[in-house]
């Protein structure tokens, strides 16, 4: 099933390809690469290329140190190492590349390579485009399964999370829950570690005001509201699930600014489905918030794709021209920031489905549900 998988986006790539008249393609992101191969490595300082072209099979420009690692790949390919990083003249990467390259009259080249690499390769001939992360964007069957068992495993964090939140539990003790999940999936034999990421965290009120701040680890939660989080890449593929909660009822204030949060939320739901613009969805809960006078309160967009990634395209943004497809993933994420009383956001992976949308992660979201 894998190996149909890779295949079939090999193929996608290669029509793309065709209809743009290129003869062969460079993708050079780890992520993308593992796309294509589900090689996986770990590159540091040295570059890793796949070179795709429409006649013949798929080659790697890899260090000689990973040869035989990348040799065991699930796809047949061609392998071309070089030395290593940096090499003498006649063993460096590039001209490793160069060698593959030259037989060939048009290239495309995934516009997220490294500006030191692209101008190695450039020359008249070669262009930057953007194949990769439009595919990457709709996701297949095969993706969407392994997106719902991540998102399964992110809810199930967030209720322990939930059954853990008292006034003397520490934030440290909070992240360490992200445990369980990691030890669940070692005994199974499901774990692949290079490829997997778990991060639970709950920022406490006041400093969940700071969405990107990093909180006093050994800080107890307090009454709230605080912001909770499980950020999860398992084997490959990402979701992410955050909520507000409190320890005790929140106060009148705190119950409005809630309540907004949710509306927010809600607007920019009401309007999700394909065929919209992402920049719609973000400013359906723009003007609801700026309706209320809080859009000085609002610190980030809408929300973003989740993919192989917990943030890659598209991104539900005001400045966004992107329009929402079936099978995309996104989330749904606005929030509201006080300075001195604490931060309000849920949010979500999300389907966009051929209707509308599907909930992928399914945390209670209601105020009476969460207050502890």
């Amino acid at each position: 099933m894998l190996k149909q998988e890779l295949e079939t986006r090999i193929a996608k790539l290669k029509a793309k390809m065709e209809v743009k008249g290129y003869d062969a393609y460079v993708v050079s992101s780890q992520e993308d690469i593992w796309y294509y191969t589900n090689i996986t490595y770990s590159p540091e300082e040295r570059p890793f290329f796949i070179v795709i072209s429409l006649d013949s099979k798929p080659t790697l420009v890899v260090p000689k140190l990973e040869e035989a690692h990348v040799q065991k790949g699930i796809l047949d390919t061609d392998t071309v190492s070089y030395w290593d990083y940096p090499s003498p003249a006649g063993e460096n990467w590039f001209e490793r590349l160069s060698s593959v390259l030259h037989k060939f009259q048009h290239i495309g080249v995934e516009a997220n390579i490294l500006a030191e690499h692209y101008i190695r390769i450039q020359g008249g001939h070669v262009e930057l485009c953007h194949f990769v992360a439009a595919d990457r964007q709709i996701k297949s069957d095969y993706e969407m399964e392994r997106i719902r068992f991540c998102a399964n495993i992110a809810d199930r964090t967030m209720l322990d999370i939930f059954k853990k939140a008292s006034r003397e539990t520490m934030v440290l003790e909070m992240s360490a829950l992200a445990q369980i999940p990691q030890v669940e999936l070692i005994k199974t034999k499901q774990l692949d570690p290079l490829n997997t990421n778990l991060l639970a965290v709950v920022w406490p009120a006041p400093e969940s005001a700071m969405p990107h701040g990093v909180p006093d680890i050994y800080k107890k939660v307090g009454d709230g509201p605080n912001v909770a989080m499980t950020y999860y890449r398992i084997n490959g593929y990402a979701s992410e699930c955050e909520r507000t909660f409190f320890l005790g009822n929140p106060t009148k204030e705190e119950t409005e600014l809630f309540q907004h949060m949710m509306n927010a939320r809600k607007a920019a739901l009401s309007v999700l489905k394909p065929g919209v613009n992402a920049k719609e969805v973000d400013l359906a809960a723009r003007n609801y918030l700026a309706q209320y006078g809080l859009i000085g309160n609002l610190l980030h967009r809408t929300g973003h794709g989740i993919g192989l990634s917990n943030h890659e395209a598209p991104f539900v943004a005001e400045g966004s021209d992107e329009v929402l497809t079936e099978n995309m993933v996104i989330s749904i994420e606005p929030g509201i920031y006080v300075e001195g009383v604490g931060g309000f956001r849920h949010s979500d992976t999300v389907l966009i489905t051929k209707d509308g949308y599907e909930l992928l992660t399914r945390a209670p979201i209601e105020l009476g549900e969460l207050i502890f």
